[in-house]
């Protein structure tokens, strides 16, 4: 059946090294920003996943951990990190066509 996305922000795979609750220790951690979002970070060791500082809802089937974590490590290898000047570009970009879409607004 497919599926209709009416309004979906840009996104950039972004990655950060910090603790895990789970793991209770310092793992990589990959997931996917957008600008008026902050991202759901995925661990590369558990698999468990984060969003604004909450636990997110673990799923009920069979190999979801390896499965978030293969995710994870593929979208690790793409990302670059929230302080690299790629990350600044696409930020810019971003704020550059919320202002021009709110002047749009404003003239109508």
């Amino acid at each position: 059946m497919p599926t209709l996305q009416i309004n979906r922000p840009d996104t950039i795979a972004v990655r950060r090294v910090t603790h895990c609750p789970t793991c209770e220790q310092d793992r990589r951690f990959s997931g996917e920003a957008a600008f008026w979002y902050s991202p759901i970070w995925t661990c590369l060791g558990c698999g468990d996943a984060w969003g604004d500082g909450e636990r997110m809802e673990r799923p009920f089937k069979p190999r979801w951990r390896q499965e978030n974590r293969r995710r994870a490590a593929e979208t690790w290898d793409r990302a670059v990190s929230l302080s690299s000047p790629e990350y600044r570009e696409w930020l810019n970009e971003q704020m550059a066509a919320a202002t021009r879409e709110d002047t749009d607004h404003a003239t109508r």
